[in-house]
């Protein structure tokens, strides 16, 4: 049982290096990987124990990429009083998760918060910056927690990201 949440992490690492080094104008692949990816991260977290807040994060995290996959592949664009409900459900959800404000559900609620923009890019480039704030963000609350078995996730995830910036969009620049 100890090793699962080291399964789901390296499962939603796999899903979310493909998201990270996903080309394309459509976010809507990226968004398939990064549901995926919110998924197993989250089923981690929560099978870990240490990790409460987090796990219902990225549980939140999965419906609002479902959300905005939805949005994606009929071409239109996130209305802004969607990603302002986005950013209210964060903010109650941790608070109600770890019953007030504490230094991990304020980095929880600042990453997820880094998360909505992820998602809400209108292309790969913009949401492979964002992705590195994030992952920054929860590699630090992984520390914190201390949830380790999510790190498998969150530190290869943020080398790939860099890999994936430098490979597609440094090329997008010089063409």
């Amino acid at each position: 049982m100890q090793t699962l949440p080291f399964v789901f992490s390296f499962l939603g690492l796999l899903s979310m290096i493909l998201a990270s080094l996903t080309k394309g104008e459509k976010m809507k692949l990226i968004l398939f990987f990064v549901f995926c990816g919110n998924i197993l991260v989250a089923m981690s977290y929560l099978l870990d124990g240490r990790g409460l807040n987090g796990a219902a994060a990225c549980f939140l995290g999965a419906v609002q990429t479902l959300i905005n996959y939805f949005f994606d592949s009929k071409g239109k664009i996130l209305p802004k009083w969607l990603l302002i409900l986005y950013a209210i459900a964060i903010i109650v959800l941790n608070v109600w998760v770890t019953k007030g404000v504490t230094t991990l559900s304020a980095l929880v609620i600042i990453a997820s918060l880094t998360f909505i923009m992820c998602i809400g890019q209108p292309n790969g480039a913009r949401y492979r910056f964002w992705t590195i704030v994030n992952m920054v963000l929860w590699c630090s609350y992984d520390l914190i927690a201390p949830a380790y078995p999510s790190l498998i996730t969150h530190i290869p995830l943020l080398i790939f990201t860099v890999v994936g910036m430098v490979i597609h969009d440094r090329k997008c620049k010089t063409e």
